[in-house]
C-alpha cells in the first residue's frame, strides 16, 4: 500500500511528460476528466490509473493522435483488471473496432499496436516504491525478531498491553 495519495504530480511522473502535456492528453476523457473534482483538493488515482496513463503517454511518444488514443482508453482500462500471466505479456491494440487485450509470446497478432508492458510496469512499481520509500527503509535495517519477556525488575507488576 501506498505511504500517500496518488495525485496529478505522480501521474506526470509515471507518464513521463510534463504537467501541462498530460492535462492536455487526459482532458477530453471522460474516464479522467469526468472525475469529481473539489476546489483546492488534489483528486486522487489508484496504481491502475497509473498504468493506464503511463501506457497512454508512450502511445502518444510514439506519434499516435489523441483522438485514437482516446478510443483506446476504456479497452485498456478493462484489460488490465484482468489476472496477469507470470511472463510479463504485451498489451495488444487494434484500431477497428477498439479493442485491447493482453497477448504472449503465444499469441498470435494482426495489424495492431503493440505496447511493451514490462517497461510501463516496471516504471509504475520503481515510482510506486519509491512513494513507499520511508515505510520500506525500516525493511533494510534488517533487524531480526527478538524475544521481549519480561525482566526481573518488571516481574512482579501488572503487564501493559501494547495497541499499536
Amino acid at each position: 500500500m501506498l505511504s500517500h495519495r496518488i495525485t496529478f504530480a505522480d501521474l506526470v511522473a509515471v507518464g513521463c511528460v510534463d504537467r501541462h502535456r498530460l492535462r492536455n492528453l487526459l482532458k477530453n476523457l471522460p474516464e479522467f476528466a469526468e472525475r469529481p473534482a473539489n476546489e483546492r483538493v488534489a483528486s486522487e488515482y489508484t496504481r491502475h490509473d497509473l498504468i493506464v496513463v503511463a501506457i497512454l503517454c508512450e502511445l502518444e511518444r510514439m506519434g499516435l493522435r489523441k483522438e485514437a488514443i482516446a478510443k483506446w482508453v476504456s479497452p485498456i482500462q478493462e484489460a488490465l483488471l484482468g489476472p496477469r500471466s507470470m511472463t510479463v505479456p504485451q498489451l495488444f491494440l487494434t484500431y477497428d473496432p477498439a479493442e485491447a487485450w493482453l497477448a504472449d509470446e503465444h499469441c498470435r497478432l494482426s495489424a495492431g499496436v503493440v505496447v511493451d508492458l514490462d517497461k510501463v510496469l516496471s516504471l509504475v512499481d520503481s515510482h510506486c516504491t519509491g512513494l513507499d520509500g520511508a515505510r520500506e527503509q525500516q525493511r533494510e535495517l534488517e533487524f531480526g525478531p527478538t524475544s521481549v519477556g519480561l525482566s526481573k525488575s518488571t516481574a512482579g507488576q501488572p503487564r501493559a498491553h501494547s495497541h499499536g
